[in-house]
């Protein structure tokens, strides 16, 4: 055998997947997510945080036999968190610099770097607080809140068989009849509730309650973004309304105020709604605190300011109602312990017109709250005890009056630009950082309106930049002529193996980008929207035809696909093969190209991928889910969980289907059980011995006894044929016909007749009974053929036996008596 060559083979480099900007800015933000969940709460590297709750996908309109064009009226669905989140995504990477041409570029060996060098930080929470708790109670009342619970605990029930999910349970005083009034009816047009709702709800309150703490945790961050829903300035203390269940501003109000010691709160609404809930709670809790004693605890006497700036002809007020139109046109200042103030907006044609507008009227609500919170400052400061003051802005961040909200929400045209809200924004950081205001920078906003995705989009990236574009991480490096700086630049710069050399430490830290309006400019917006939603594949083209007709001896395609290709690098025996030594000394591969640029709206939609669940159900639900087969089977699947039903109550209006009886169940009392059985229901054969009652088994006899019995009972033996025996009319059987008539005269007449006995069909012998003898028959005449007989004898001799006499039918003993 030739000895092996000494040349060893080059290992095989497994193929490289193919880099794409997509897959590039995957891997890099997955990284850097990994840094947001394991950051610790008491960072202050940053200043801006932003919380987000996956149970508030849950609150879907899911009422049954509902058609394509009612859905498609409703309007606060889950898509508005993926539309909120490519906001944020979009903001991460426009003020972080996450992109190309920008100083934080995605590359694959560029490594997450620390919290301090991202834009802002986005926390995922999964904190929860239940309708029941002290804060949430405190503001909406215990008795609602039971109710309401009460309700969603019901609603898939409801649902499943065809009910009204939004039924008011009755209290025990109503059933009682000692209380009159009836509960007022809720809206079916904007309010629903499902099997997840109040997940969504006590999800919405963790993630604001999640934001209050991490606002007033020292070393914290001083701005946060709630991104949640349902929202809730429409909800007041005990009636909901506008698709709002629950305030969620107020009750993180009341939750601050509890925890962290708040002493006063101004809430700023840009809705394009007038908050009237909002206003109305805080209008009670003013009232309720200007009643108090003076000795009262500070914590019970918070302060609360409402500001708004909304259109006056928009929801609730659109009707004309007169005490509507009168909340939302309040404006008072200090008076009788209440501080309210609502500007109304008010249309423009030009840029120029809309922004004269904001100075000369907008901004108006800006000042009164300046003035609100730098009043109750100086109060607190003033008094004996000398409290320490302890502010927050809070906002109800709306974006249903953006630019680019559907023409059917904004039918009075009546809007803002989306430039608008990164102004208002920033004024409102400004008013925070304040020093004679008690804030200290606490700005805490939560999501309310908007519900066309490119407003929602639009004004959160817009409202996102006025946070955070003004926040400092560090500056930039400083230039330096030595000759360390000028050998770093220059090795950051060199590529080796085709990648460009980054730093192994964290990245410098930088400034966050300058904001610029051109990111929510028209084209960047469809260009985002392209990659979210991209547009139909186009049909495939035909096919062209072959210009070479086929013939007999032409190849069929499965021939050609059975054709294998041998392999070229094949290893001969010797291991000095060609092949073998080309593949050793071939030429080493050549370098990979260098990843392809990542541009912002690739970064954006990427990192909103990663930021929306995929382990639960985040859309809305469909028109086949809610069609009369999909009900059907939904009710099937209720009713075999064993949830409680509850039938859809009769309004008593006409026109109404009767309700089916239900087939009563058989049910057997024990009474029944006792009472005997009746022959026709008894069993007519034993599958097995071992179903007989154990009792009786103690009074059968022994084996042997029954074998006895048995002994002494002759078995019945087979019956003969006309023309075999004529004696089983006697009981005698062994007898033949060969003797014909003569047989029948030489047997006895008082011959003793044996009845033969079958055995019983249980295992028990029982005694045989012994039974009375049977009357012998009359005497029948004696036939004709006799007298014949008798005097052949007398000629003969010879006188007739006594079992001779036979009867008139005596020639019918010859044949069988069947």
């Amino acid at each position: 055998m030739p000895p092996r060559s000494s040349l060893s083979a080059a290992p095989e480099e497994p193929d490289r997947p193919e880099l794409t900007a997509a897959t590039v800015a995957k891997e890099y933000f997955v990284r850097q997510l990994d840094v947001h969940q394991e950051g610790s709460g008491a960072d202050n590297s940053h200043n801006t945080v932003v919380i987000l709750q996956d149970d508030c996908y849950g609150h879907r309109y899911s009422r049954p036999k509902t058609s394509r064009a009612n859905l498609g009226t409703i309007v606060e669905r889950p898509e508005r968190i993926h539309a909120s989140i490519l906001g944020v995504a979009t903001a991460y990477v426009r003020v972080g610099g996450r992109h190309a041409d920008s100083h934080c570029a995605p590359h694959p060996h560029r490594k997450a770097g620390s919290l301090a060098t991202m834009p802002f930080r986005i926390h995922k929470t999964n904190r929860r607080v239940s309708l029941l708790s002290q804060a949430a109670a405190s503001v909406h009342g215990g008795r609602w809140m039971e109710e309401l619970r009460a309700m969603c605990d019901a609603a898939e029930s409801r649902l499943a068989m065809n009910g009204k999910e939004l039924a008011r349970p009755q209290s025990t005083a109503q059933n009682n009849e000692k209380v009159s009034s009836t509960k007022e009816k809720l809206h079916e047009g904007d309010l629903y509730l499902c099997s997840g709702s109040l997940e969504a709800l006590e999800g919405a309150i963790g993630g604001v309650c999640e934001a209050v703490d991490a606002v007033f945790r020292d070393g914290g961050p001083r701005r946060a973004f709630v991104c949640i829903r349902p929202p809730g300035h429409h909800c007041s203390a005990d009636m909901p309304s506008g698709f709002c269940w629950v305030n969620n501003v107020h009750i993180g109000i009341n939750y601050a105020t509890k925890t962290h010691d708040l002493t006063h709160a101004a809430i700023l609404d840009f809705d394009l709604h007038h908050g009237d809930g909002s206003q109305s709670i805080a209008w009670a809790h003013n009232a309720r605190v200007s009643s108090m004693p003076k000795n009262t605890p500070q914590a019970k006497r918070t302060a609360i300011g409402y500001f708004s700036l909304h259109d006056i002809n928009s929801y609730p007020c659109e009707g004309g109602d007169d005490e509507k139109v009168m909340n939302a046109s309040l404006c008072l200042e200090n008076a009788h312990g209440q501080t309210i103030w609502n500007v109304h907006l008010q249309p423009w044609k030009t840029d120029k017109e809309f922004w004269d507008l904001y100075e000369d009227r907008y901004t108006t609500i800006l000042a009164k709250a300046r003035s609100f919170l730098r009043f109750h400052t100086k109060r607190l400061k003033q008094a004996p005890l000398h409290p320490r003051p302890k502010a927050a802005i809070f906002l109800s961040a709306g974006f249903d009056a953006s630019e680019w909200e559907s023409p059917g929400m904004q039918r009075h045209q009546v809007n803002v630009p989306t430039d608008f809200y990164a102004r208002f924004t920033r004024d409102v950081v400004a008013i925070a950082d304040e020093e004679d205001l008690g804030v200290d920078g606490r700005v805490i906003s939560v999501l309310e309106g908007g519900y066309s995705d490119r407003a929602l989009m639009s004004g959160v990236l817009s409202h996102l930049s006025g946070l955070t574009a003004a926040d400092t991480h560090g500056s930039r490096p400083t230039t330096s002529n030595g000759l360390g700086q000028e050998m770093s630049q220059r090795l950051g710069k060199l590529e080796i193996n085709g990648h460009a050399r980054h730093s192994s430490g964290n990245s410098p830290q930088y400034r966050n980008e300058a904001l610029d309006p051109e990111w929510w400019s028209l084209p960047c917006l469809e260009e985002v929207e392209r990659l979210v939603n991209p547009p139909a594949p186009a049909g495939a083209p035909k096919k062209i035809r072959s210009a070479v007709t086929p013939t007999y001896s032409s190849a069929t395609q499965s021939y050609t696909a059975k054709i294998v290709s041998p392999p070229q690098n094949r290893r001969s025996l010797s291991g000095t093969g060609p092949s073998y030594t080309s593949s050793v000394t071939s030429s080493p591969r050549a370098p990979s190209p260098p990843p392809p640029p990542v541009g912002w709206a690739t970064a954006a939609h990427e990192l909103s991928k990663l930021l929306v669940p995929s382990d639960r159900q985040t859309l809305s639900c469909k028109p086949e889910d809610l069609n009369a087969e999909a009900t059907r089977v939904r009710r099937d699947r209720h009713s075999n969980i064993g949830l409680p039903i509850e039938t859809p109550a009769n309004d008593g209006k006409r026109m109404q289907l009767r309700d089916r009886r239900a087939r009563p169940a058989k049910y057997v009392s024990d009474e029944e059980d006792e009472k005997p059985m009746s022959r026709a229901d008894r069993r007519k054969t034993i599958a097995d011995v071992t179903t007989l009652p154990r009792e009786e088994e103690e009074d059968l006899p022994p084996l042997s006894a029954v074998i006895d019995a048995k002994k002494l009972v002759k078995p019945k033996a087979r019956r003969s044929s006309m023309a075999s025996s004529v004696g089983s009319v006697n009981g005698d059987r062994s007898s033949t016909s060969s003797g014909g008539p003569s047989a029948l005269i030489s047997q006895p007449q008082d011959a003793m007749q044996v009845k033969k006995s079958r055995v019983a069909s249980t295992s028990r012998a029982e005694p045989a009974k012994q039974r009375a003898p049977k009357p012998k028959p009359p005497m029948p005449p004696v036939p004709a053929f006799y007298g014949a007989l008798a005097k052949s004898h007398q000629n003969s001799g010879a006188p007739p036996t006594a079992s001779e006499p036979l009867a008139e039918n005596g020639d019918l003993k010859n044949r069988d008596v069947d």
